[in-house]
Parts: structure tokens; sequence; C-alpha cells
């Protein structure tokens, strides 16, 4: 049986923490042909010794300077030559079948363009069976959540399925659906630097015709650093949101914008408004009373207006789904 290559690339910043795992559970693969990059963005901790004296087998490239997880996925995929991408970040541990499985789930349906992982929650190394993520629900208010985040596995996502959009700690995507789905020359905008650029990248493929696909029984290990579960109020909301860091909500905040902007139908927006724009308002109004960081991003958002709305122009001129068939993923 051929094994087609597959192509494993972490991007990282001052991941010493984390980084002997994730690359231990690399190692640990069962899949027998894959390449692993490990793209250094400017790291000033001992993330380059660790990987070069400990994992001299995988290859290093140190960038001069920090570009951010999306540029850094692009730098890799150029460099790189697999039939499918896992584009890894630090603070995630593999099921030691991860590719091994999604390889297998990936070669039955040449329409995936991008697989999510069911992945639990790693707390202080140790792997729990408390759901991360089994990828991106989108509502008519245009809130996006993942799905089970903070809940029990029992077993209610056992069946494989379409999301919406991928999650983007672990996604392994089709090169051929990442290429196709560039917009000049980028699978990832790099105007986003961080944060929001898997529902962006995740819709867009949506609009051009692949899916994103859920497979239970490849699984992963996220020990994310914000929000451990869903807010179920205002009150509980604005208390989770006050544990992200500012920067991160400002570039979530902006970056979500410019992802309604590329790629939301007008129409499907219009449609959509008696949910929109309460929320709209109510956020930004929150924003404005306790958040005023995050106002920071306007100017920004301002001057990349005109090239956003040149990529939307290409977008909506070579999608391929129907207004009607992505209306149906917004609940």
């Amino acid at each position: 049986m051929e094994h087609p290559l597959v192509s494993i690339n972490l991007v990282v910043q001052n991941g010493e923490k984390y980084i002997r795992d994730c690359l231990r559970s690399v190692r640990a693969q069962t899949y027998p042909r894959c390449e692993v990059v490990v793209f250094d963005n400017n790291s000033t901790d001992s993330t380059r010794d660790i990987v070069t004296q400990e994992f001299p087998e995988f290859r290093f490239i140190a960038n001069a300077k920090n570009l951010g997880f999306g540029p850094g996925q692009n730098k890799c995929l150029a460099l790189t030559k697999g039939k499918y991408i896992l584009g890894l970040c630090v603070d995630i541990v593999l099921d030691v079948d991860f590719v091994t499985h999604a390889v297998k789930a990936m070669e039955r349906d040449a329409q995936i363009g991008a697989l999510q992982a069911k992945i639990y929650r790693l707390e202080n190394g140790a792997k729990t069976d408390i759901i991360d993520t089994t990828g991106f629900v989108i509502f008519k208010s245009r809130r996006v959540i993942n799905r089970g985040h903070g809940e029990k596995n029992a077993g209610q996502y056992d069946r494989e399925e379409e999301v919406f959009s991928y999650e983007g700690a672990v996604p392994f995507w089709r090169r051929e659906a990442l290429v196709a789905s560039a917009v000049d020359g980028e699978a990832h905008d790099e105007d986003y630097f961080w944060y929001a650029d898997d529902i962006d990248l995740g819709w867009r493929l949506r609009l051009f015709g692949w899916k994103s696909y859920f497979v239970p029984t490849v699984v992963a290990y996220h020990d994310r650093s914000t929000t451990k579960r869903l807010s179920n109020n205002w009150r509980d909301f604005v208390a989770l949101r006050r544990t992200v860091p500012a920067r991160k909500r400002m570039l979530d905040w902006q970056n979500q914008h410019f992802t309604f902007i590329k790629n939301d139908c007008i129409l499907s927006a219009l449609k959509d408004i008696r949910y929109v724009l309460p929320r709209e308002c109510m956020l930004f109004c929150y924003i404005v009373a306790y958040e005023p960081y995050t106002l920071r991003a306007i100017p920004h958002m301002l001057r990349l207006l005109p090239r956003m709305l040149r990529k939307r122009r290409y977008i909506m001129a070579h999608k391929k789904a129907t207004r009607q068939e992505m209306e149906r993923w917004f609940r």
C-alpha cells in the first residue's frame, strides 16, 4: 500500500514549556512517511536548543522575526512536499495514531479539504476526558464557538460528520485544497498575523467547495491557555473574556470582522441582521466601556479595508458554494 507523504509543520515562538512533549508525540507517530519542519518565529527562550539538540532528525528553520502563525504556515507550505499538511501548534500532544487515522479518512473522500480532530483538554501535561473542541459552529449572529468545548466526553461526538470549519490547534489539510483556495498566493491571510485565521480559511475552503470534516478517531490533546468552557450568559461572557490576554482579544475582534467582510454573503447577512446587529452593538458597547485597548485595532482595520474588499471580490468571483448551501451552517 502506498503511503502519501505527510508534512508536519510546527510554527512556534518561545515554546520551551511544551515543545518536548509536542515533538515526542510527533516522533511516536505510527504513520511511516512524514517530514517534519519546526519553523521558529524568533524565539528568545531555549526552544532552538531543545529542537536542535534533542530532535536533530527534524528540520529546524530559524526565522529572524515573528511572522505569526499563518504566515509561518505559508512558509512551511512552500518548503514542504506532502500531499497532506499537519499544521501543528506547540501546546498540542498527538495520539500515536493521529496521522494514520487522518490519512485514512482523507483518502476516502477527495473533497475533504481540512480534517478536524477530536481534541481533548491537556492540563499540566496530563490528558483528560474533557473536550477542548470538535470544530467550529457558527450562529446566525455570526458568533463562532468551539463545539463541545468544556464538555465531559460521553460519546456525544463519536460520529464522523462535516463541521462548519476546523479549529486551528492541529488542523490536517489537503495541500491541493490550500493551494486552490489561496488568495494573492496566500492560503493563510498574512494580514491576520495570528488568531481567527482558522475561521477565515475554513470559511473560504467551504466557499471554494471543500469540506471541513470531523473524525473522532483522530485524537489530540490541547493545553489551551485561555477559556476552558463556553459562556452561558452575558455576565459569564464578561468573566471569561477577562481571562483572555488583551492583545488576543484585539486581534480576535479585528480578524473576525475581516473574515466577515471577506467571506459572508451580503444577502445572508441582511437576512440575519436581526441576530447580527444586537450582538455587534452589545459587544461594541462592552469594548468601549471595558476594553478600550481593543479599539486600537480600528485605524489598522480602516487602512486594510480596501485590501479586504479586493480579497472579497476575488473570493466571491471564484466561490463554488451557493448562498443557500452556506446558510445551512448558520444556526
